[in-house]
């Protein structure tokens, strides 16, 4: 170090000479140094006789210091996630697995289950931290993020942090979860171990290479060697699933029936899958990834506008085939995102195209794709730098819509079809126009499971309240099967809306069996165009306030909530904040607070989108 620090007199509990030593330290050894003190008082805390002896070493000379930092030190080290889906966690649990296997000590946490005082007492801190929908954190992360970027929030200063931020470039706020928590780690004063890593959909290199990046540069702080690990030290690997993201099941379409009515403004599938002989196990508010395909003719209409024919060779991963193939199964051709508008822009020289990056980017690609992008500015292109301005397609997430105790070696799903309208026409989404207009019965569709932790039914005996409109009642569905054969003793309740009751009451014959036969205790709908004014499920939320905080707050009742995040979940959300401030005879404040508690208790689940 070059800069010296003058302590004034009485201002350290350490002698001069000492603190003189200790400032021609190098980096690594003051770390050492840290962390060692930080085992002194430890062992102090124990038994004040018992600091030499725990440590084997006398601090009568600072010198004993320096040469004892080749060893192996640890530093308080937290690996933090903040996860939605899953993916988060996995990422840091890999970290976690890594440091362990290297010697290096480490604990592994949500940031849903960290108090706020605990970070200041961290050396370092290793974030994982997805993003969720516009910029918002994961629900697991609301409360933390909202501590980290408040006025209470403590100073991290000495400490070293690193984040890997999860996203999806197609939003406009993409990543923004992890830089808050990087910026906000760093105003208070933490510096980089190394700098933020902000990762698309395809993360799974990015993130291996953080992880490797991480595990390196602790081993260099701490002077820990791999091999000098305990052999015998338990790491927590995971045996992989046989079918996964990456090793798709092929199942059997086993019905595709559509389940709005003649006139609906929406189009809506049940769709049965056959998972035989897979071993492929979910449970009730999982989701199930679909892996489709694009629509042949979207992509000859593509292919004219580059002026390719599709047989040409492409490679993709490694992998050679013909780049029709790869724009109907591998490419991303319906989401559009930043990097291949800025990049489209300066191979054509479009300013029409530069514009839509800083002017009305998000409204652009809510309702336009690839064709309409290059229908702006045709330009001839080869067939790899076309392949090289895309993004690998993306599985997309359903929840799931069955109970697997109810339908053994089967899983449904409740599928909306995704449409836009643009200048140029309709715009169709990629899975869910495949999955509604171009699967039939005994077609094979790519799938795997995504577990969700944060969307689980609670114990047999608990009531369980639902809200969840259109689509956002297929998890429920899957819940009401799954207490029936559980024969569950708390009551259900569920809050379901759509836009009319004659063509869009989505599975009415088995909710009102339900109904009947007691398994559903409550049924409350909202048509939202059947009368001049329209009726939501918040309405109704608002119309049974008294029983609702009846069932939440005197029967422990647990909440989900399922659906659009932007429009409905926000109401939603409001909406129980209102009623547990009224009839609970809260303010504003202790209303947030008891919503806050609720989702710690995991009383408060969303699966939202």
């Amino acid at each position: 170090m070059n800069d010296k620090v003058d302590f004034p007199t009485g201002a350290a509990p350490l002698n001069s000479d000492l603190l003189e030593s200790v400032q021609q330290y190098d980096a690594k050894s003051l770390y050492w140094l840290s962390g060692y003190c930080s085992g002194l008082a430890d062992a102090r805390g124990k038994s004040p006789n018992a600091v030499n002896t725990a440590v084997g070493l006398n601090l009568s000379s600072s010198q004993d210091l320096l040469e004892q930092s080749n060893s192996a030190v640890a530093l308080k080290t937290l690996v933090l996630f903040a996860s939605q889906s899953g993916n988060a966690e996995k990422i840091a649990t890999e970290l976690h697995q890594s440091l362990e296997q290297s010697g290096l000590e480490a604990r592994l946490s949500s940031v849903a289950d960290i108090k706020g005082k605990e970070i200041k007492e961290q050396q370092v801190i290793l974030l994982v931290a997805s993003t969720h929908g516009e910029g918002e954190p994961p629900d697991d992360a609301i409360d933390f993020h909202e501590f980290v970027l408040g006025k209470r929030a403590p100073k991290l200063d000495g400490v070293k942090h690193a984040v890997l931020s999860l996203g999806d470039s197609s939003y406009e706020f993409f990543c923004q979860t992890g830089k808050d928590f990087d910026q906000a780690f760093g105003k208070l004063g933490s510096q980089p171990l190394i700098e933020r890593v902000d990762c698309d959909l395809d993360y799974e290199a990015q993130a291996e290479e953080w992880i490797n990046s991480i595990t390196e540069k602790l081993r260099e702080l701490t002077g820990s060697n791999p091999s000098s690990a305990n052999s015998n030290q338990a790491v927590h690997n995971v045996a992989p699933d046989q079918w996964s993201k990456e090793k798709p099941f092929s199942a059997t379409v086993l019905a595709n029936q559509k389940i709005t009515g003649r006139g609906s403004v929406k189009q809506i599938h049940h769709i049965e899958l056959s998972l035989e002989n897979s071993g492929i196990h979910y449970l009730p508010g999982d989701s199930l990834g679909v892996w489709a395909k694009n629509d042949e003719q979207t992509v000859n209409d593509i292919l004219k506008l580059v002026e390719l024919n599709g047989d040409e060779k492409v490679v993709i991963k490694s992998v050679e085939r013909s780049l029709k193939q790869a724009l109907i199964e591998n490419l991303e051709i319906t989401l559009l995102n930043k990097g291949l508008i800025s990049d489209y822009a300066k191979l054509s020289g479009s300013d029409e195209v530069a514009k839509i990056v800083s002017e009305g980017y998000a409204e652009y690609v809510s309702n336009h794709q690839l064709i309409d992008l290059l229908s702006l500015a045709p330009l001839k292109l080869e067939a790899q730098q076309l392949v090289d301005l895309l993004k690998p397609i993306k599985p997309r997430m359903y929840s799931i819509s069955s109970s697997l105790e109810a339908n053994p070696e089967e899983v449904h799903l409740t599928v909306a079809l995704a449409e836009s309208e643009n200048e140029s026409g309709k715009r169709q989404g990629a899975a869910s126009s495949f999955l509604l207009e171009r699967l039939e019965e005994d077609d094979q569709v790519l799938v795997f499971v995504e577990e969700n932790r944060h969307f689980k039914l609670p114990e047999n005996d608990k009531p369980v309240l639902m809200i969840g409109p259109g689509t956002g009642i297929a998890p429920f569905r899957a819940f009401l099967q799954e207490r029936e054969e559980r024969q569950a003793k708390g009551g259900n309740w569920l809050f379901f809306g759509n836009p009319n009751f004659n063509t869009d009451f989505l599975y009415q014959t088995e909710l009102l069996e339900a109904l009947n036969s007691g398994v559903l205790n409550e049924l409350s709908v909202a048509f939202s165009r059947d009368q001049e004014e329209k009726i939501y499920v918040q309405d109704r939320l608002k119309e049974n306030a008294e029983k609702i905080w009846d069932w939440i707050n005197s029967q422990g009742a647990y909440l989900y909530v399922c659906g659009d995040m932007n429009r409905m979940a926000k109401d939603v959300e409001a909406t129980l904040k209102n009623i547990i401030q009224e009839q609970g005879n809260l303010s504003a404040e202790q209303a947030d607070d008891y919503l806050k508690q609720l989702r710690k208790d995991k009383r408060y689940q969303r699966d939202v989108y």
